[in-house]
């Protein structure tokens, strides 16, 4: 065969071997049953994405020391057991630990389209306290030296429903997984690694239940509307959590960008900055949440226990909040962003509120005179001032201000 012949057939043979590991990357394989990866990282990836690829359950056992973000493009139904197995983020671990994520194309292939799909996910323990931080946790200054990251995202399970103009995920469930993000049970949160323990954006339903989390640098559970091609919060509510606990937290419980409908209710929380929370981040009537109940939750030592923003129609009721003004991540001072003050439940920019049955009790001792402490707080947020409020049966012990009005 002459070198003209030799060359083109070499040519040919590479490109056709190119396009099929390019294929083998985005698809991995489009039929088949996951199998149980027993521990091998590797496997771990490419099950996780034959088991949405194909819509096949998954159970997951073993032990996975996870250097590198697990990256998988939603497709069809995924459904995974990880009762029992364990995920360590170990120090190189720089950016999420999984991220499960729409793609606007790759989401559509091995026949998914553009019809939407469930997540559902059941145990595990996941450990970020070697994982490096992320850059836009809350008082980035506080994180030790040695893990700081480069990534925005350093979540242990993060899941993003939409993508430009694909919407891909229907309902979630993510169900009794435990998270530690610290060496020790007695470190504050800023010492954590890692970021959030579960993110979630976009989904049409969400229900996130009977999970424990123990040192968090972020939110333990953090949960958000995602911005339609319109740039307002199109995609996004009717999210439940219930039945958690969380301790030493930057953020207990939080809901972002106008998510709609949102309970929190039955969840247990101790020392943490802000407990249960509505945050806008954005400005505008486009980033309003509406529809919230926050029932019979315990919240013990927080900054700001329950915190709305830019809420309208909300109901908080039969919660306990205690030792309201105790240190906050072994801080002598409150990190409120609306000053140094400690908050029960804090209203800025609510309209449209019954508050009833909670109470809210100060801390004793040398810190009930070295701080200050106000039950319910009334205050103005984005140019929209806290209006109908009504208030009955709630009481209050050892505070400063039962009610303040900002």
């Amino acid at each position: 065969m002459n070198k003209p012949i030799i060359a083109n057939v070499l040519k040919l043979a590479l490109t056709t071997s190119l396009l099929c590991t390019t294929s083998f990357v985005h698809a991995v394989s489009c039929t088949g049953t996951p199998a149980d990866p027993k521990g091998s990282v590797s496997q771990l990836k490419d099950a996780l994405q034959l088991a949405t690829n194909t819509g096949t359950p998954l159970r997951i056992t073993g032990t996975y020391n996870i250097s590198t973000d697990i990256k998988i493009y939603l497709r069809k139904d995924l459904i995974v057991d990880a009762t029992g197995a364990t995920f360590n983020g170990t120090s190189s671990l720089d950016g999420d630990m999984f991220s499960f994520d729409a793609h606007e194309t790759k989401s559509k292939e091995c026949g998914a389209g553009t019809a939407k799909m469930n997540f559902t996910w059941k145990g595990g323990s996941f450990d970020m306290a070697d994982a490096k931080v992320s850059t836009v946790v809350p008082y980035t200054s506080l994180t030790p030296a040695n893990k700081q990251g480069t990534k925005s995202t350093a979540d242990a399970l993060s899941v993003r429903g939409y993508a430009n103009s694909l919407h891909k995920l229907d309902e979630l469930l993510i169900e009794n997984i435990t998270f530690t993000g610290t060496q020790s049970s007695s470190d504050p949160y800023h010492l954590a690694g890692g970021d959030s323990g579960i993110l979630m954006t976009g989904a049409l339903k969400a229900t996130i239940r009977n999970n424990n989390f123990y040192g968090v640098r972020d939110a333990a559970i953090y949960v958000s509307a995602s911005a339609g091609t319109g740039g307002d919060s199109t995609w996004g509510d009717h999210y439940t959590m219930h039945g958690n606990y969380i301790e030493r937290a930057f953020d207990g419980i939080t809901s972002k960008r106008g998510a709609d409908n949102i309970q929190m209710y039955n969840n247990t929380l101790e020392d943490v900055n802000v407990g249960l929370s509505i945050k806008r981040v954005f400005s505008g009537s486009s980033w309003t949440a509406t529809n919230v109940t926050i029932r019979n939750n315990d919240i013990d030592t927080a900054g700001r226990a329950i915190s709305l923003e830019r809420t309208n129609n909300a109901t908080i009721k039969d919660n306990n909040i205690t030792n309201l003004g105790a240190q906050v991540g072994n801080n002598n001072n409150n990190r409120n962003k609306y000053g140094s003050q400690y908050e029960g439940i804090s209203l800025n920019g609510v309209q449209g509120a019954t508050i009833t049955n909670n109470d809210i009790v100060g801390v004793t001792g040398s810190r009930q005179s070295s701080t200050t402490t106000w039950g319910i707080v009334h205050r103005s947020d984005d140019g929209r001032s806290t209006t109908s409020i009504t208030k009955t049966g709630n009481t209050f012990s050892n505070l400063d201000n039962n009610t303040k009005y900002q």
